[in-house]
């Protein structure tokens, strides 16, 4: 009985790690950079990630990982760019990206769900 239940016990510590490499490996694999907020209160936090592309997507930090919440509506830069981050309120903040000629400037403001 003792050893049926320690094989079961080393098949789930193997698919265990199995999911942390295959996690650890995607991200290395489509996430280029990644940047995390956390607003003025403490209460959300963000998670900027960008694709090789440079397209930004938003996700709400969550106790069991992330949730997405906004994905950049146009397509990827020529170059690596990065957004800025201003909290207006808790639960909402606004997403700049300043261009050196000031030729294509963006703002979005986005509001974390309940």
């Amino acid at each position: 009985m003792h050893r049926k239940q320690a094989q079961y016990i080393a098949g789930l510590a193997a698919l265990l790690l199995t999911i942390c490499l295959f996690r650890g490996c995607c991200d290395a694999l489509f996430v280029a950079s990644r940047e995390v907020y956390t607003s003025p209160q403490g209460t959300n936090a963000i998670i900027i990630e960008y694709d090789h592309v440079c397209r930004p997507y938003v996700y709400q930090k969550t106790w069991y990982g992330k949730r997405e919440i906004w994905t950049y509506p146009k397509g990827g830069f020529m170059e690596t760019v990065s957004f800025g981050v201003e909290w207006l309120s808790e639960n909402q903040f606004k997403m700049t990206y300043d261009d050196k000629n000031d030729e294509f400037d963006e703002e979005y403001i986005i509001m974390i769900p309940e």
